[in-house]
Order: C-alpha cells, then structure tokens, then sequence
C-alpha cells in the first residue's frame, strides 16, 4: 500500500469535495497550468475520477484525506438495485423445495463453509431452518413457517414385575 502525500492545498480541495457530496471544484485563482498539473495528479493518483461532466472523489479520495468513503446511494432512475446475498439465500430458502448447499453456493458464489456459516448464522438469529432429503439423496434446508408437530416420545421405561405389589 502506498501512502499519498498531498500538500495543504490539495488537502483543502479535497476535504471540500467530500463536504459537496465527492464534486472537486478548483479555485478560481489558480493558474490554468496549475489546475491541469493538479487534476492530472489527483486522476494518476487515483483520487478522483471523470463523471458526468466532472470530476468526482474515488473511496481511495476520500481516504487520503482521513474520511470514510460513502455508501452508494440506490439507483433513482428506477432500475432495481442488486439484491444482497443475504436476500438472495432468504429467498431460496423461501421456496417451497428449498435449497441445497450447491445451489445457495452457485446463487452466491461462496465456498461451501462460509454456506453452511450463513445458514448457522440465520439460525442464531431465530430464522426456523428444516433440513430435509430431497428424492436425489441431497439435503435441501427451508425456512419453515409454521412451527413442526413435535415428534411423540415413548417412554422406555418399562413396568418391573412385582415392584408394583411392593410398592402397594
């Protein structure tokens, strides 16, 4: 990791930009040479990058300057967004038939133990998993709704004869 030095001037455009939501803007002042050496920097350095008719702060911008990046905003022009993975697993395992540990890996692209953490992690948090086999022999987990019978105990203790009478 390299660390970027950047001079008070540069620091000050910077930390402006992050207060106007990542815009850099360039004082007026400065000389048209200047302003071109500096963007270029900024840009070669990987602190800003061109956007829609300007230039805006990268995550690597805003930690230059000892802030966090922003999260992204949601898309506003009505496109979906990405669904999370923990929605995408939610939703497979909604499904009546449920889902496999290949299909929520395949879905997700985790490997198999951070899965099966996944699915621990739901139980933690209260989510009532089945684990059922599926005709093909692989196990298949459920969200389930509503709660399962509990099964009927029989009790294994059987009646000695004659403590009966003795106890009478």
């Amino acid at each position: 990791m390299t660390t970027i030095t950047l001079s008070k001037t540069e620091t000050t455009i910077l930390l402006a930009a992050a207060e106007r939501g990542g815009a850099i803007e360039i004082p007026e002042s400065m000389k048209p040479v200047t302003r071109q050496r500096l963007m270029g920097r900024f840009e070669r350095d990987g602190l800003i990058r061109a956007g829609e008719g300007r230039h805006v702060l990268t995550p690597v911008g805003y930690r230059a300057v000892g802030l966090r990046p922003p999260r992204q905003r949601r898309v506003e022009d009505g496109t979906p967004r990405p669904a999370s993975k923990q929605t995408l697993i939610l939703e497979l395992l909604g499904r009546a038939e449920g889902a496999s540990i290949a299909e929520l890996m395949n879905a997700t692209g985790w490997l198999p133990h951070t899965t099966r953490a996944a699915l621990s992690r739901l139980r933690s948090a209260g989510t009532p998993l089945l684990k059922s086999s599926r005709e093909d022999g692989t196990a298949a987990y459920r969200i389930v709704t509503e709660e399962p019978a509990a099964p009927k105990r029989r009790s294994r203790s059987r009646p000695v004869e004659g403590v009966e009478a003795a106890l009478a």
